[in-house]
C-alpha cells in the first residue's frame, strides 16, 4: 500500500506539528518506529525512560499524525502498540506561487481504524476475502490489521475515530462534513429493521438518523461473491457541520455549529457513532470501500471559504 501524501503549508497554523518534531526524545521514538511497531513499555526500555513520559509524547505525535496507535492483547493485560502514520508529509513554503491554495481537503478513515470501541453481539467483522475470528465475539474488534476491515456489524454499542488537525487551515474552514456507508442489522437481513444511529464530534451531539432496514435483496454493487450472510448494501450518509448547524442528508438535525466542535480541540476530531438496543429493533452494520455499494471509507471532506487562487484538492 502506497503513503498516503498531505502537503502541509509552512505557517503559523502549523507550528504544533513542528513544535512535535522539534524534541530529541520524539525524534528518536520516530526513528524507532520506523523499525518496528512498538510498545509503550518496548520504547520506555530501549529510551530509558519512564511509561508515563513516552506515553506523553506518544500523544503529541498521535494529536499532530505523525504515530497512531492501537490496543492488544498482552501477557499482563492491554498494551497500546505504536506505529508511524502510513503518509508522506510534503512542505509548501510558497503555496500562492506553487498554486497549493486548496478549496477543501478529504481524508479518508479505514472503518477499522477505530482508537475506542464497545460493542455487544450479534457482531462481526470481514475482510475483503475472509471473516475475522469468530461471528458474534466482540473481541475480534482487537484485530490488528485494521486497514484490512471491510464490514463490521453489531447489535449495540459504539465506535470511535481520531481525525488529526495538522494540516488543515482552520482559519479557512467553512465546512466539516463526514460519509459513510450504513445500514441496520439484523442476523441475515431484513428490509424492514429501524435501527437509530446517532453520531457526535468531539463530544458534542451532532444528532442522528434512522436506518429503514438490513438490505440484502440483492447484491451490493461491491460486495465480494464469496460473502453469503445476508446483509449486501447500505445507504450512504453525510453528516454535514458548519456555521449553521449541522444537518444529515440535507435535513437540519441540530444547532451543532462548526465554532461549537472547534471550541473544543484544534488539534484533532474525535468521530464517535452508536446505537442502542432502546430503539426499535436496532443495530448497525458499516461498509469499506469494497463492500456495499459506494467505493469509500469513511470519507471528512474539510471545505474552505474559497480564495480566487483555490484549486481543489
Amino acid at each position: 500500500m502506497y503513503p498516503e501524501r498531505k502537503y502541509l503549508s509552512v505557517n503559523a497554523s502549523q507550528l504544533a506539528y513542528f513544535q512535535a518534531l522539534s524534541s530529541k526524545t520524539r525524534i528518536s521514538i520516530i526513528e524507532l518506529l520506523q523499525k518496528d511497531d512498538l510498545s509503550i513499555q518496548d520504547l520506555s526500555h530501549q529510551l530509558g525512560l519512564s511509561s508515563a513520559m513516552i506515553t506523553k509524547h506518544i500523544s503529541i505525535l498521535e494529536k499532530n499524525g505523525i504515530v497512531e496507535s492501537k490496543m492488544a492483547k498482552g501477557i499482563h493485560g492491554q498494551l497500546k502498540i505504536c506505529m508511524l502514520k502510513k503518509n508522506d508529509v510534503v512542505l509548501i513554503f510558497n503555496p500562492f506561487k506553487d498554486g497549493f491554495i486548496r478549496n477543501s481537503v478529504t481524508k479518508s478513515l479505514p472503518i477499522g481504524g477505530f482508537y475506542d470501541f464497545d460493542v455487544s453481539a450479534p457482531c462481526g467483522l470481514t475482510t475483503g476475502d475472509k471473516i475475522i475470528g469468530f461471528v458474534d465475539d466482540p473481541n475480534t474488534f482487537y484485530y490488528e490489521k485494521k486497514d484490512e476491515i471491510e464490514l463490521m456489524w453489531f447489535t449495540s454499542g459504539y465506535l470511535a475515530y481520531h481525525i488529526p488537525l495538522f494540516d488543515i487551515e482552520l482559519k479557512r474552514l467553512a465546512s466539516i462534513e463526514v460519509s459513510l456507508e450504513v445500514c441496520a442489522e439484523y442476523p441475515g437481513y431484513k428490509m424492514h429493521w429501524p435501527s437509530k444511529v446517532d453520531f457526535e464530534l468531539n463530544g458534542l451531539p451532532l444528532g442522528g438518523t434512522t436506518l429503514l432496514g438490513d438490505f440484502g435483496d440483492r447484491k451490493g454493487l461491491l460486495t465480494p461473491s464469496w460473502w453469503n450472510l445476508g446483509t449486501e448494501y447500505g445507504r450512504q450518509i453525510i453528516i454535514n457541520i458548519s456555521d449553521q448547524g449541522t444537518s444529515i442528508n440535507g435535513e437540519r438535525v441540530s444547532a451543532t455549529t462548526l465554532k461549537d466542535v472547534l471550541a473544543r480541540s484544534t488539534e484533532v476530531l474525535t468521530f464517535k457513532l452508536a446505537t442502542t438496543k432502546e430503539f426499535a429493533k436496532g443495530g448497525l452494520n458499516i461498509f469499506g470501500r469494497k463492500f456495499g455499494d459506494y467505493p469509500q471509507d469513511i470519507n471528512v471532506r474539510f471545505a474552505y471559504n474559497k480564495s480566487e487562487t483555490a484549486v481543489e484538492a
